[in-house]
């Protein structure tokens, strides 16, 4: 059975169309298969989830546990296609729109007189999707749990690390936080690519080097890998190379720019709604990199 992809990861697509490569099935849920290649994870979506980096969304709507795909499977990529020869899944790349997901695309980004304004409406996005678990509290006023009080406690080293431009101490700050909570991607590390992201978008728009931003956020990616899921360590390192989901991508581009406030909110809300507890996560990291690193807090 052949499907048909919708739309492609940039990079990934770049790879796959370079060479072939092999791997297996790492993982296998309803509208999610993770496969562990030669290049990194690669994702196959299913026709209504965003688009992540090293992923391809395929327009099938049928539950991808129906295809018989098991984990420990051989796959193939390459050649426009991916395969699972052992069930007989294929997916056509050859008519998937390529969507760039790194945030050094983004050029046109620049500094919004009312970006606190905007970071207003972030916080109230937040405030609004914050349920117990996540990570909400460590921006407003609402109850912790035992996870924020230890991430609140790790959050200084992290903020001086970048706001410094050390490497080193970014990948010492990282390692402390990366891995706390539950599951396959733990609550702390969604928080720090959400932090990453910002900081590099962040970058952009205030004109710095983005070599000197890569060196900080692959090194905060690294140090967190080391102490996460192998799932998880695969999200933290493709951030770390300024790679973003489409939904969190989108949310950039709004804040950094002039776009109305209902528009910015809607991208928010999206993130916060699509992603779980998780995109509470990452607004919440988005957050903290901003208002830390520009808005001059020092807490």
């Amino acid at each position: 059975m052949v499907e048909i992809a919708r739309k492609i990861c940039k990079r990934l697509h770049a790879y796959l169309r370079m060479d072939r490569y092999s791997g297996k099935v790492y993982s296998v849920y309803p509208n999610a298969v993770h496969l562990q290649t030669s290049i990194g994870m690669v994702s196959v979506l299913t026709n209504a989830r965003c688009l992540h980096p090293f992923s391809v969304v395929i327009n099938s709507t049928k539950q991808l546990e129906r295809f018989a795909i098991e984990e420990g499977q051989e796959v193939l990529l390459g050649d426009e296609r991916i395969e699972i020869p052992a069930c007989g899944f294929s997916v056509d790349l050859s008519q998937a729109t390529d969507f760039d997901l790194s945030v050094d695309s983004m050029q046109t980004l620049f500094l919004p007189t009312d970006l606190s304004i905007r970071l207003r409406h972030l916080l109230r996005v937040i405030e609004t999707n914050s349920r117990q678990d996540d990570l909400g509290p460590l921006v407003i006023e609402a109850r912790s749990d035992s996870y924020c009080d230890e991430i609140r406690a790790l959050l200084p080293a992290l903020h001086t690390a970048f706001r410094e431009q050390d490497p080193n101490a970014c990948r010492d700050a990282a390692a402390a936080i990366g891995g706390i909570g539950a599951g396959l991607t733990p609550a702390s590390d969604d928080l720090l690519c959400g932090y990453a992201a910002a900081y590099a978008a962040l970058s952009i728009a205030l004109g710095r080097s983005n070599q000197r931003v890569l060196s900080l956020t692959r090194e905060m990616a690294s140090g967190a890998a080391a102490q996460t899921t192998e799932l998880s360590a695969a999200v933290l390192l493709q951030c770390g190379e300024g790679l973003v989901s489409e939904d969190v991508y989108q949310l950039l581009r709004a804040l950094f720019s002039d776009v109305p406030y209902a528009a910015m909110v809607a991208s928010a809300a999206k993130l916060a709604s699509g992603e779980g507890a998780g995109g509470v996560n990452l607004l919440t990291g988005v957050y903290l990199a901003l208002s830390h690193q520009y808005g001059g807090r020092d807490d």
